[in-house]
């Protein structure tokens, strides 16, 4: 049985690829800080782990409030991850993200343009980086917007809902954008697992939908009308996810984006 380590235990994603796969794998947490080396460090010496995933990161919201904090967790906590791994047999999964990639009227594959518009992207990428030049044997997951139940409400889907339950108003681009589910995610991160997959690879749903079509539906769903705003910047994000298709991959069926 694979030995698996994830930390950011607490995360969305994390904590449904835990639940969903603990009883598959062997799947060890660690529970301290990431920025504490020593501890990280002396939990890896100790444990023979197949894989590494790291799910922790600090949230985009809190990297524009606190640059410090978020080029110290998002960025060299990682250096010192890969430092760490450099000379063991450990896969390293990295949760990198479609904040990486700059806004296009196309799909985006692997090979696009990479211009990050927040500090959250810029890390990602600089850890993407150090990761590419320094290990041999790695996945870097660029992974588009997650929704799903019982979502912490800093995610777009909950803060909608909420905003809608409350009367607020909503103000809006027109923007469009790839949502996908997080069980998908947590498929995707054990298909690359049995398939051994190497790299850079996007992971979205390959739909692009608007998020005025979200809170009008969500509205729909819960029978209050959205008290929406949309103003006149536009811009696009999707994912291409022909390779992770041509590695055998199949998606699931469409979900309704508010039937969460």
């Amino acid at each position: 049985m694979k030995v698996i380590c994830v930390d950011g235990f607490n995360s969305y994603l994390a904590k449904n690829f835990y639940n969903t796969y603990k009883k598959k794998y062997k799947i060890l947490r660690f529970k301290s800080d990431i920025n504490n080396i020593n501890d990280l460090k002396t939990f890896i010496d100790k444990k023979k782990i197949s894989i590494y995933i790291r799910f922790a990161a600090l949230s985009r919201s809190k990297c524009e409030n606190n640059l410090d904090q978020c080029y110290s967790t998002n960025f060299t906590a990682n250096k010192k991850l890969v430092n760490l791994l450099k000379f063991k047999k450990t896969k390293l999964l990295f949760m990198s993200s479609s904040h990486v990639y700059s806004y296009s009227n196309k799909r985006i594959n692997e090979k696009s343009d990479v211009k990050p518009h927040n500090n959250y992207g810029k890390f990602k990428l600089k850890s993407e980086n150090y990761i590419k030049k320094n290990l041999d044997d790695y996945l870097i997951m660029r992974i588009f917007n997650i929704y799903g139940k019982n979502q912490p409400s800093s995610f777009f889907i909950p803060d909608m809902i909420s905003k809608i339950t409350n009367n607020e108003n909503i103000t809006i681009n027109k923007s469009i954008r790839d949502f996908i589910h997080v069980d998908e995610v947590s498929k995707i991160i054990n298909f690359t697992i049995k398939k051994k997959i190497f790299g850079t690879i996007n992971v979205g749903s390959g739909r692009g939908v608007s998020l005025k079509y979200i809170v009008k539906n969500i509205g729909k769903n819960i029978n209050i009308k959205p008290r929406l705003t949309e103003n006149n910047f536009s811009n696009k994000i999707v994912a291409d996810i022909s390779l992770l298709k041509s590695y055998g991959y199949k998606q699931n069926k469409y979900a309704k984006y508010f039937n969460i």
